[in-house]
């Protein structure tokens, strides 16, 4: 019984310390749909949660939970049953949000582009690092942010 006290505990200093980064992960992936980012951050950490391996290190489980976020991402975004909705059927369930417009010009880039913004400069990892997450060279790491500042600075005005 320890044991699992003991897991649990573990899973939720984890939790904690990684939440609001694989969150922002999903909510780059979904272009700013707060609901689906949630769902998917979610499913991240019951993955994590069901996998029962725990990483050697703290970086071990950052970058598992980042590849992972990345993964569900992706599986999320393929499902066949994601809709529409018609403007004026869900006017009903806004809620108020703050208007963002570096951040959603960020979420305007494309995929690979958005992600290698997204690790680099808001989560601080090296090019190297991030094309390890990425899985591609740090030289396309490179030109997927300079193609993104490129767009950025054109559609920004700077």
């Amino acid at each position: 019984m320890e044991t699992a006290c003991f897991e649990l505990n573990g899973f939720d200093a984890v939790y904690d310390e990684y939440f609001d980064m694989v969150y922002r992960i999903c909510y780059v992936y979904f272009h700013g749909h707060t609901a689906d980012a949630e769902d998917a951050a979610q499913t991240v950490f019951m993955h994590y949660l069901e996998a029962g391996v725990i990483p050697e290190t703290n970086e071990h489980t950052k970058a598992w939970l980042i590849v992972t976020a990345q993964n569900v991402c992706k599986t999320m975004l393929r499902r066949h049953h994601r809709k529409d909705t018609e403007l004026d059927l869900a006017a009903d369930k806004g809620t108020a949000f703050e208007y963002n417009e570096v951040m959603d010009a960020v979420m305007r880039l494309p995929e690979k582009e958005r992600m290698a913004v997204y690790l680099n400069l808001y989560e601080g990892y090296t090019a190297a690092e991030t094309a390890k997450l990425m899985k591609c060279r740090e030289n396309t790491v490179y030109s997927y942010i300079h193609r993104a500042r490129k767009k950025l600075k054109k559609e920004l005005g700077g």
